[in-house]
């Protein structure tokens, strides 16, 4: 029986898939199990599951018909609590570990008894290195801790890379994987396993590399993103309160992770190619009143914290974006007076966050314009008498 157990799932990674499994196989620790999983791939990706498996019997290929990677994590995670290992790790079919990886981590969990240690991690792209994050020294952090030490650990909760799980943690009851959660499962699945920890331990050793490039999810606006922000955010929320760490100083570092997640979508969003999906998005956005609300607790207790420039300037981004079609140069036409509409209201949402009135303005005589165009004479009364009413003058000669 092996000591760890490894897994990879792997979608059309072709061209990284080979690097991703020698890291693993050359580990200086060499007992171990690899469940390694052709996620329903096109381009090959199967056949080097299999050659690797052929070569090497320590790999156990896991065929998945389609891609859907939460069922075929569930699945894995089955096959590795079933497996008897002792201990678990992730990595991800573009990434890499260090050889030394496997076995610093357990050594590591053994000195400490911890449940969960994690490394640092070098970014890099084919341009070359990319940053890294790292923990300034060694840490060792008991439970009674968690709460008033979340902020600085919350940065390594975030995925599943980088990690070395003691296997016992998650198998009483056996922790699965959010299946209607999409983007942001991994932070879900590593907050409720970090809830059920002792102990955990990291070191600043940088002995993952996760490689930058355009298909990875995380620069991709995936259907349902922003819905899944906001329930990534409220789980989050739930675990520290369900804990007894959701102190004051923790419910505001949640706000501004919040604004963050908010400002990444929304900046993925204005470079649609698409005003109907562009406008979709940043509605949901500059909407929400999840949003809302962190910004408020943001103003009143952190007004010098940097998401208030980045809120601001994402919505002024966004507010650029969505502005342009709606006012045609010569030459040009508008869009569809739905599409048109629809941004117009999203204009008036994003509004409030911009630096200035007459932001709010201008899109208020846009809505109302729009509003007509579009046969909604009601919209088109309010937002006239909303801008009479506030006493900011945009330039109508500049608009039309």
């Amino acid at each position: 029986m092996a000591r760890t157990a490894f897994l990879t799932r792997a979608y059309n990674a072709a061209p990284f898939l080979p690097e991703a499994v020698e890291s693993v196989l050359h580990q200086t620790d060499g007992d171990f199990v690899y469940f390694l999983c052709d996620n329903g791939s096109t381009d090959g990706t199967g056949s080097l599951v299999r050659s690797f498996a052929a070569r090497d019997p320590r790999i156990v290929p896991i065929p998945w018909e389609k891609n859907s990677p939460l069922e075929s994590m569930n699945l894995l995670l089955q096959r590795v609590y079933e497996s008897g290992c002792e201990y678990f790790a992730v990595l991800d079919a573009d990434d890499l570990y260090e050889p030394e990886f496997l076995r610093t981590g357990i050594a590591r969990l053994e000195e400490t008894g911890a449940d969960l240690f994690f490394c640092g991690s070098r970014f890099f792209s084919q341009d070359g290195p990319r940053g890294q994050r790292a923990l300034p020294e060694p840490v060792t952090i008991d439970r009674a801790e968690f709460g008033a030490r979340f902020p600085p650990l919350h940065t390594h909760l975030r995925a599943y890379w980088a990690k070395l799980f003691r296997l016992s943690v998650l198998l009483h009851p056996p922790l699965f994987v959010d299946n209607s959660l999409f983007y942001g499962s991994d932070t879900v699945f590593l907050l409720d396993a970090f809830a059920r920890c002792r102990r955990v331990t990291g070191t600043p050793e940088l002995l993952h590399r996760y490689r930058l490039h355009g298909s990875s999810d995380s620069h991709r606006l995936l259907p349902g993103r922003f819905e899944d922000d906001k329930r990534q955010h409220a789980r989050t929320v739930a675990v520290l309160r369900e804990n007894g760490w959701l102190t004051d100083e923790n419910r505001l570092f949640l706000a501004r992770v919040f604004l963050n997640a908010c400002a990444d979508t929304a900046f993925l969003a204005m470079h649609q190619r698409e005003l109907s999906t562009r406008a979709a998005v940043l509605g949901e956005v500059f909407s929400s009143p999840e949003l809302r609300a962190a910004w408020e607790r943001l103003l009143r207790e952190a007004p010098q914290a940097p998401e208030h420039d980045r809120i601001r300037s994402t919505a002024q981004a966004s507010f650029v974006s969505l502005r342009a079609p709606l006012v045609p140069g010569p030459g040009e036409e508008p869009p569809p007076d739905k599409d048109a509409l629809r941004a117009a209201l999203v204009l008036r949402d994003a509004a409030p966050y911009c630096e200035s009135r007459l932001h709010h303005a201008e899109a208020l005589l846009l809505l109302s314009v729009y509003a007509r165009r579009a046969g909604d004479d009601r919209v088109s009364r309010l937002a006239a008498r909303e801008l009479a009413e506030s006493g900011d003058l945009p330039d109508k000669e500049g608009l039309f």
